[in-house]
């Protein structure tokens, strides 16, 4: 923090510097502008845009300029040319202005008879009240066309003469333009609305890579933008939200999860995040992030949405390799907003979002819930349970097994302790209650969501700065459970001398989340209370142990070990603090000839602080007193875990820099050849540490914790509960209470990329990198291997022939191909271990589990892509994209059989391909574009398809534990299979068969019976492919309209082409669905439902191939009507502009509003849980002010 605080001061105070100056000095006579623009270019840093062959109708330049202030230098150099120009920040763009015809001189007699009219003045603003400078101001009268023409100043302010009857006209790129008739009156005041369609044209936003600036018209590699118009036609509180299916190939889907096998064995499933679809199993598959110009290892928290300038998604290899072994996901540019010249300019943000709790009576489940479950318990109770059942409760090996409260009623019921009228009362009981509205109010509540954002920008010639403040709360909808973050960052660009700048950045973020346990509902039977009659605390199942051996506990003098959630709530805090920093130094030198040098770095530390602290009065620091007590020979206790609370603290540290050294070359030769290229090195390093520590008898209010003897525990058969059930497993427990873990990757990289371009018409480009690092081998045949690209564009619209056709503005065909890589973790050059407790040996002692062997042979997984891209503009108001690619990714980590020798196998090592093709269309098209009444929409469709050509994990089918496999070769990432159902047979049981007609009875009683032995060798038989369980097919649609100060922007998002499995009814689930009470009950019913009898659920022969039936696959398409926002400003109000408000906006908006699923169930994703019906709506509202 305190580094932090420094570096802040350091660059706030570096802005006052008046030492600094931003100065040109030139000396020449008829020089072509041109070359003048181009000598600017070197000494400040700046970049002139302009339209092609604007400057043909320039005059030349004769100018004595030394160390001449900046703008000073502006306004000569274009005082008498036909141009104007505007500065935003870095970029200096060059306009042309409409002509005047000033007739010449009158004869002096006629002078001398014609009488000058009064002077006209006034100030031309835009939509936002903004002042604009360079308006061109002709003034037109009848017989004489345009006889004078004046333009705005830096205030927007413009004075000239006019009569009456005269018309004022006034224009400039990129603006509708207006014309106004004087009748009599001397101030003019304007409003101008931008022309979207001729911006784009005319002002030319480059391209930014994070390396490089590269011209669109230049560019041959895939690569999608959002600008900050688009993005902040919503209100973001996520920078992600705001960018799901805005650039076609960016895949953003929270409500489906990718589960897949693990490459150790173990099942992983997260949200999709992707760019062109997975290409790897085991290394990452989140695009990599880079924000200003340097990736970053930090979270995407630290991201303020309110910052964003551009969002640029580069694709293929041609826009991304430069980017060397982190490439292969795609990569994602943010530029946040930077200052610009000019006074201090303050903009203030302030939103509040309201998500209304939980409607569980909109929940697909039975509406007798309650009798369902109790019917289905008493029933499965019923072979179960005896007249000795209740006394056996008294012990730890049955007392200590979960249980239900139909169990214990009909345990007393058989143990003669109540009688049948009783136990058939409460059962009655138990039928008539249900617990969701106790649920919802004791546990629930509406989530609420607070920002607000204010920064501060400007600067002269000499420092810009932009310094910007941010502060979310979330109170989250499940009580006691809150989520608050504070942002800082500031941002300053110094000109420390004529050729040599600076720009310092420095962030800060804390974040600071509480929780505290709440029971999912799904965990809870419908008929248990939360509370007693008196409205205190009651306890229910889950978790817990039985009532009659909880009474001899306590009565041992040990704790109550039923589960109370409502003295968990308040007896149990889950905290979380995490602090990063991120600080930015970039110097630039001007070399001249069209060469600079940049030279920086990146320095990036993360701290997260992790406190678990569970009370005396919890039931985890219960359990754990209890579950050690064990008995002395005297018949007293011996607590081998002290009695008090438990307390876990686990701290995180990542620190990682970048150094980066980069030679730039940037020059238009002859007027025919341009070249843009770079030549780079890096070393970049990265730390992660981490240690867990547990404390037991804790006092929070002393911070005194008691002695536990460890070892004695692991190295001993103690038997909990004084002697009663099982010997403890020490290694069970406490591997996760006691951790060290420390990593270091350190990368040294030199990379170069090139951009060709002859007449602005033909391009190529071609780039190359060489990563090494301590993650790969020492083979030399892999290790120096370089990943490139190389990358050709032919602007067809500047072809002579093209010339005739009026309605393509634009219209550019790219190609690229080459390498990107992936960098993976699960193996490493040397041996991979981790610890654990064996208890093969005695005494039990730590050892080490091997994961993988070394291997020196180890590389970077690779991918090659293939890209064949259009760019058009068409009809002036319509301009889009069409790509179609192709990607394939070898030396995949896998797990393959070696030599078992050697002691591992599998082992992973790079032997897996996947292959991935697809096509993308994004279209933009300005239907509407007048001065009061602007309409656009926004199209993006993709299409990813994939395949695993070579995976060598086989692992072994299982009917007991079908699932969605993650990679099945021949068949797409995340694959989903079932079982060929066939319906129940005589005893309600499933029937499955093979491809080959025969059918299996699923009603055996155990796995190792003959038709369970059966159905395992004829595994592939027995089950079909069923489809992708990972959307292949991703579109949205927004649209906004602007009227006057008012604006409507929508977003509806569609996925496609993937299949989801459907919870078939079950009758034993705690919270039965629709359906789940027309279960099989006799013979013939088979004739009339789906609904598996019940067995008690332990034959997993039969089960499984009912849960993975393919009859719950269903088609998993769904549409959602994600955002609706309104807009109005009050820019034009009195009381705004007395209050000195440059701009005031409110806006409101409505997320998540609908949802249809394209299935019989109308099952939508969307909804996140098909017991849901609904989805769950977000409203916010917003205001958004400068001054």
């Amino acid at each position: 923090m305190k580094l932090t605080i420094f570096f802040t001061l350091v660059a706030c105070l570096s802005v006052s510097a008046n030492g600094l100056s931003q100065n040109v000095s030139f000396s020449g006579r008829n020089v072509p502008l041109e070359r003048v623009l181009e000598i600017v270019e070197k000494q400040t840093g700046y970049v002139f845009l302009y339209p092609e062959n604007a400057l043909s109708v320039a005059r030349p330049v004769s100018i004595q300029a030394n160390n001449k202030p900046l703008l000073a230098f502006l306004e000569e150099l274009f005082e008498r040319q036909p141009f104007r120009y505007s500065i935003e920040s870095k970029t200096i763009n060059i306009s042309t202005v409409v002509t005047t015809n000033v007739p010449a001189r009158k004869p002096a007699l006629e002078l001398q008879l014609y009488t000058p009219a009064p002077p006209v003045s006034g100030r031309v603003t835009d939509s936002l009240g903004k002042p604009i400078a360079g308006v061109t101001i002709s003034v037109v009268t009848k017989g004489r066309g345009t006889y004078a023409a004046t333009t705005t100043d830096s205030k927007g302010a413009f004075e000239i003469i006019a009569a009456k009857g005269d018309k004022l006209t006034f224009s400039i790129v990129g603006y509708e333009p207006v014309t106004i008739t004087i009748n009599n009156q001397t101030e003019v005041n304007v409003v101008m609305q931008v022309k979207a369609s001729e911006l784009d044209e005319f002002v030319v936003k480059p391209i930014f890579t994070g390396y490089q600036r590269i011209r669109p018209e230049q560019s041959t590699g895939a690569v999608s933008q959002i600008s900050t118009k688009e993005y902040e036609s919503r209100v973001s509180t996520n920078f992600l939200d705001g960018l799901v299916n805005r650039m076609p190939g960016l895949m953003i889907n929270n409500n489906v999860s990718f589960t897949s096998t693990a490459p150790n064995g173990g099942t992983t499933s997260r949200a999709l995040f992707n760019i062109r679809g997975i290409s790897t199993m085991s290394a990452n598959q989140n695009p990599l992030i880079v924000v200003d110009g340097y990736p970053t290892e930090l979270t995407l928290d630290l991201i303020d949405p309110n910052e964003i300038k551009s969002v640029t998604i580069l694709k293929d290899a041609a826009a991304a390799t430069v980017y060397g072994v982190r490439a292969s996901n795609g990569v994602i540019v943010i530029e946040r907003k930077q200052a610009s010249l000019g006074m201090p300019r303050f903009a203030f943000r302030a939103t509040t979002g309201i998500t209304p709790q939980e409607n569980y009576s909109r929940y697909r489940w039975a509406d007798n819930a309650s009798a369902i479950v109790t019917n289905y318990q008493k029933t499965i109770n019923a072979a179960s349970v005896n007249e000795g059942t209740w006394s056996q409760l008294a012990t730890a090996a049955a007392g200590t097994v979960q249980r239900n409260q139909v169990y214990y009623i009909t345990a007393q019921l058989a143990a003669k302790m109540i009688t049948p009228e009783q136990a058939a009362e409460s059962f009655a009981a138990l039928d008539n209650y249900n617990n969701v509205d106790d649920y919802s109010r004791l546990f629930l509540r509406p989530a609420v969501t607070q920002t607000y954002n204010l920064n501060v920008s400007g600067g002269t010639g000499n420092a810009l700065y932009y310094i910007t403040a941010n502060h979310t709360r979330n109170r989250l909808s499940i009580i006691g459970n809150d989520n608050n973050r504070t942002l800082f960052s500031a941002r300053t660009t110094l000109k420390l001398a004529s050729r040599l700048s600076l720009e310092l950045t420095t962030d800060y973020q804390e974040n600071n989340i509480h929780g505290t346990p709440v029971p999912g509902i799904g965990s809870v039977a419908p008929y248990e209370h939360f509370q007693d009659v008196n409205g205190k605390p009651a306890s229910i199942v889950n978790g817990g142990i039985s009532p009659y051996y909880n009474s001899v506990l306590v009565a041992n003098g040990l704790y109550d070990q039923l589960y109370y959630p409502l003295v968990d709530v308040k007896e149990i805090s889950d905290d979380a603090r995490t602090i990063n920093n991120r600080f930015t130094a970039n110097f630039n030198y001007v070399i001249g000839g069209g060469f600079d040098l940049s030279f920086g770095g990146i320095y990036e530390t993360s701290r997260a602080e992790n406190r678990y602290l569970a009370s005396e009065n919890s039931s985890v620091a219960r359990k754990y007193v209890n579950s050690y007590v064990t008995q002395n020979t005297d018949g007293t206790f011996k607590y081998n875990i002290p009695r008090g609370g438990y307390l876990s603290q686990e701290n995180t540290q990542t620190s990682s820099y970048t150094a980066r050294a980069q030679l730039n070359f940037n020059k238009r030769i002859g007027g025919l050849h341009s070249v843009n290229a770079i030549l780079g090195g890096e070393i970049r390093n990265l730390i992660n540490k981490a240690n867990l520590a547990s404390y037991f008898g804790y006092n929070d209010g002393t911070l005194l914790q008691q002695p536990v003897d460890y070892a004695s525990i692991i190295n001993s058969s103690l038997r909990g509960h004084f002697g009663l059930g099982s010997p403890l497993a020490g290694s069970y427990y406490f591997p996760t209470l006691f951790n060290q873990a420390y990593t270091e990757d350190r990368f040294l990289s030199g990379y170069s990329n090139i951009v060709y371009s002859f007449k602005n018409t033909y391009s190529l480009t071609g780039s190359m990198r060489i990563d090494q690092s301590n993650l790969f081998g020492t083979n030399p045949k892999y290790k120096y291997k370089p990943l490139w690209s190389v990358g050709a564009a032919w602007n067809i619209h500047k072809e002579s022939f093209m010339q005739d056709i009026d309605w393509i503005k634009m219209l550019k065909l790219r190609m690229a191909y080459g390498f990107n890589g992936n960098v993976a973790k699960m193996s490493l050059p040397q041996v991979i271990a981790t610890s654990q407790i064996n208890s093969y040996t005695a005494p039990t002692s730590a050892s080490l589990r091997l994961l993988s062997y070394a291997n020196s042979s180890l590389r970077w997984e690779q991918t090659k892509n293939f890209n064949l891209g259009l760019d058009y503009h068409i009809f002036k108001n319509i301009t889009g994209t069409l790509d179609y690619y192709q990607k394939r990714s070898t030396d995949l980590l896998g797990n393959a059989q070696i030599d078992p020798t050697i002691g591992v196998s599998p082992s992973l090592i790079n032997r897996a391909t996947i292959n991935n093709t697809g096509i993308e269309i994004g279209l933009h098209a300005d239907w509407v574009s007048t001065r009061n009444l602007n309409w656009n929409t926004g199209l993006v469709i993709a299409r990813n398809t994939s395949k695993v050509l070579e995976v060598y994990r086989k692992g072994d089918f299982n009917p007991q534990t079908l699932n969605a496999l993650g990679y099945v070769m021949g068949h797409p990432v995340g694959a989903m299979f079932a079982f060929n159902y066939l319906g129940l047979d005589s005893t309600g049981h499933p029937l499955v068969g093979n491809n080959r007609g025969q059918v299996y009875h699923t009603n055996v009683a155990s796995s190792s019976s003959p038709s369970a032995t059966a159905m395992k060798s004829d595994s592939s038989g027995l089950t079909r492919y069923m489809g992708s369980s990972i959307p292949t097919i991703s579109a949205g649609l927004s649209n906004r309209i602007d009227v006057g100060n008012f604006y409507f922007f929508c977003m509806i998002n569609y996925y496609g082409g993937f299949k989801v499995r459907v919870p078939r009814p079950n009758p034993g689930s705690l919270r039965p669905m629709e359906g789940a009470g027309d279960f099989w009950r006799v013979k013939g019913d088979e004739l009339n439902t789906d609904v598996m009898a019940l067995t008690g659920y332990t034959n997993y022969n039969a089960v499984n191939p009912y849960n993975y039936a393919d009859k719950y696959v269903v088609n998993g398409d769904y549409i959602t009507l994600s955002d609706v926002t309104v807009s109005y400003s009050l820019d034009n109000l009195s009381f705004v502009k007395r209050t000195g408000f440059s701009h005031f906006e409110v806006k409101c908006q409505a997320s998540n509003l609908w949802t249809i699923g394209l299935n019989e169930y109308n099952y939508s994703m969307a909804t996140n849980s098909y017991e849901k019906s609904y989805i769950t709506p977000t409203y916010t509202i917003g205001i958004f002010t400068n001054f």
